[in-house]
């Protein structure tokens, strides 16, 4: 491809992404991007306005991290979000393999001082592209930034919320362990990759701080905060990091507040007119619900059910949003009753949706998420919705006072490792290219945090290309009119 062809199409490409991630890309083309991503990342906002003290929350944080990690490290929490009232959302919940992730977390941490506060989702199928049942690699073909794909764990169903999955036993691990004599044939693996493999089913799904767990999601977040300490060389060191389900967390608040009235929770769940008002506000909108009319069904309202494999059941209100109802589950009807609700969520028969999670953490109580390249756009909308039924009503006063900050938190994949076939080509790093290199040392840290914002985000392009547009309406030669280059490369050291 020519030069000039190259540049031709990258920028159709890139007027694509500003259709289709317009906030997002006028964010990383705007001031914003002349920053370092250690500049973007102490600049994030900490909590904005709040219907409510977030101090339930902090405390709430504070037991799930010393439960799952160590008291210090719940200790470590608390004064991380005493200090900035800020968590990183972004993510999938599991064990950060995905480099969009993984990065992400690396780039927020930068900004983090006692610990690294990550409330991933565990409302997601365990087939979502964090991939929560085995491990990823490097892309398999060099037509693609898709990472290749190692099964470590037959568990369960994996269209199962990772929130409701069943743990995994030593048993199912041990069986990945067997099968890598012959990974090299059926999973492409090359011998460094079957030795990370090895690496990682033995020192972390096996280690017993995972393995006692009584949930999958605890095994999550126990096994991501392991290998989050693999990742450094023994020159750098960085704040823990608290990897906690963000639907688990605002379940327990979302329980908490249906028995306090004049709660934001308690009243858009349980005073009709307001149910009424946010349905028909947000219905529709991305990361909500579209229930009704011409609008292709998509989500739940509120929550999701769960049944009896742990998958989730979209729900429906009726026409005076008093009941949620699953229409192809008759048996399958709840409602909107204080007791009813409290009891179905800590019996785990509901799962609150993004929605209501955000309306109990970031509206009420002034939480910041920085979230990917959709939450930026879409928790702002949530807001707006939610201010605009609060007006209907009549409560202009908490209309007022509700907002979201949502700072871009995913998207930066500046550090790149060269593809093990041709090194004139590199993909992400993720964390079998960390560990190859020997970990992330204290100078690649500086270097890593002095990379311009903008030259990050570029590095992702390519990624956000193929997993935002369609496959028929990508361009031809789109992946090499996107890549770009990063001045941080990982070596591989023997």
């Amino acid at each position: 491809m020519s030069a000039g062809i190259r540049e031709r199409t990258r920028e159709r490409c890139l007027n694509q992404l500003r259709d289709a991630i317009p906030e997002a890309m006028a964010l990383m083309e705007g001031p914003a991007g002349e920053l370092s991503l250690a500049e973007y990342a102490r600049a994030m906002p900490g909590g904005g306005a709040a219907l409510q003290d977030g101090e339930d929350m902090i405390a709430l944080a504070e037991r799930e991290a010393a439960r799952l990690f160590s008291p210090a490290a719940g200790a470590a929490l608390r004064r991380e979000l005493e200090n900035r009232f800020l968590v990183l959302t972004a993510n999938h919940h599991g064990v950060d393999f995905h480099p969009e992730f993984l990065q992400g977390d690396l780039v927020f941490a930068l900004g983090c001082r006692d610990a690294v506060p990550l409330f991933a989702c565990g409302g997601v199928p365990c087939n979502n592209l964090a991939y929560p049942r085995g491990l990823l690699l490097p892309p398999r073909r060099q037509d693609t930034t898709k990472p290749g794909r190692f099964p470590a764990l037959a568990v369960g169903d994996r269209h199962a919320f990772v929130s409701a999955q069943l743990p995994f036993q030593a048993s199912h691990v041990r069986s990945a362990l067997d099968s890598l004599p012959n990974a090299e044939r059926s999973a492409q693996l090359s011998p460094d990759e079957r030795e990370f493999a090895a690496e990682m089913l033995t020192d972390i799904y096996l280690h017993p701080s995972v393995l006692r767990r009584e949930t999958f999601r605890d095994q999550m977040s126990a096994a991501n905060a392991l290998l989050w300490t693999r990742l450094t060389s023994r020159d750098l060191r960085l704040p823990p990091l608290a990897s906690l389900e963000f639907q688990h967390l605002c379940g327990i608040l979302v329980a908490g507040d249906i028995q306090r009235p004049g709660t934001l929770v308690h009243d858009l769940l349980l005073e009709p007119e307001l149910t009424k008002a946010i349905f028909h506000t947000l219905n529709g909108a991305r990361a909500c619900w579209s229930m009704g009319g011409d609008i292709p069904p998509r989500g739940s309202f509120l929550f999701w059910g769960l049944d009896e494999k742990g998958r989730g059941i979209a729900l429906y209100p009726d026409p005076e949003c008093r009941t949620l109802f699953a229409p192809r589950r008759p048996d399958m009807r709840l409602e909107l009753e204080s007791r009813s609700l409290k009891n179905a969520l800590l019996s785990r028969r509901l799962l609150p949706t993004l929605y209501l999670s955000f309306a109990a953490a970031a509206l009420a109580r002034g939480l910041s998420c920085a979230g990917g390249v959709f939450q930026y756009a879409y928790l702002p909308r949530m807001a707006e919705g939610t201010a605009e039924a609060l007006r209907r009503c009549g409560d202009d006063a908490r209309a007022d006072r509700i907002s979201a900050r949502c700072p871009l938190g995913a998207g930066f994949h500046a550090l790149r490792a060269a593809d093990s076939e041709n090194a004139a080509m590199d993909h992400a790093a993720g964390p079998a290219d960390i560990l190859r290199h020997g970990g992330i040392s204290g100078q690649d840290w500086e270097r890593f945090g002095n990379i311009r914002t903008r030259d990050a985000f570029s590095c992702s392009l390519a990624f956000q290309y193929e997993d935002i547009i369609p496959e028929k309406e990508r361009l031809p030669g789109w992946l090499e009119a996107l890549r770009h280059s990063s001045s941080l490369m990982l070596s591989h050291q023997p």
